[in-house]
């Protein structure tokens, strides 16, 4: 599409929606298994436990993500991998999809 304003053509581009999108690991991580990262919260911040209601545990969100990947087996770290190009591949599930 496009149309003229102010004797400027100006082109209007459609979004594409391709699955070519490369996730983030510490994403994946946080979208399959966030009861994992709040517990590592938790340690960082030295309380019992962390929810996405306690102050200041969103700024410790990608330090905790970077501990669990660094503490994660091959073979753990290999699955997430996979995990991640499913979700390249076939998109995300509904319920990431509505977060």
């Amino acid at each position: 599409m496009s149309w003229v304003w102010n004797n400027w053509r100006v082109k209007k581009k459609q979004p594409q929606l391709t699955h070519e999108n490369k996730y983030r690991l510490t994403d994946i991580l946080w979208w399959t298994r966030p009861q994992d990262v709040c517990a590592e919260i938790a340690l960082i911040m030295n309380l019992p436990t962390v929810t996405t209601n306690t102050p200041g545990w969103f700024q410790q969100r990608l330090a905790a993500t970077k501990n669990l990947l660094n503490k994660m087996t091959e073979e753990e770290r290999r699955k997430l991998e996979d995990e991640a190009e499913k979700y390249r591949v076939d998109g995300l599930p509904l319920d990431v999809q509505r977060k």
